[in-house]
């Protein structure tokens, strides 16, 4: 298995985003955490948002940028699972 594991959120042909799978797990819910709560500060603007002062294209903006976040801390949290999965199937059975 690969150190890297392109971003989901890579939207180019050739990814330039990638995960570090052998970070520690600390960093990797950090990363994760940092991530979707950006994502839920930026859903709790939208909800205080008037929409007779908002542009056409803000909701768009809103939810291109949370989408963004979110989909790189579920990543995070998908590498985390793997690293989890990968402990408990190589742990010596009793």
């Amino acid at each position: 298995m690969s150190q890297y594991r392109p971003l989901q959120s890579n939207l180019t042909e050739v990814p330039v985003l990638y995960l570090n799978l052998d970070a520690p797990v600390r960093d990797l819910y950090e990363f994760a955490i940092q991530r979707i709560k950006a994502a839920r500060d930026l859903s709790h603007s939208l909800t205080c948002m008037s929409i007779g002062n908002t542009c056409d294209r803000d909701l768009q903006h809103f939810a291109s940028a949370a989408y963004l976040l979110l989909q790189d801390g579920c990543d995070a949290l998908d590498a985390m699972q793997g690293r989890f999965t990968d402990r408990v199937r190589s742990a010596p059975i009793s």
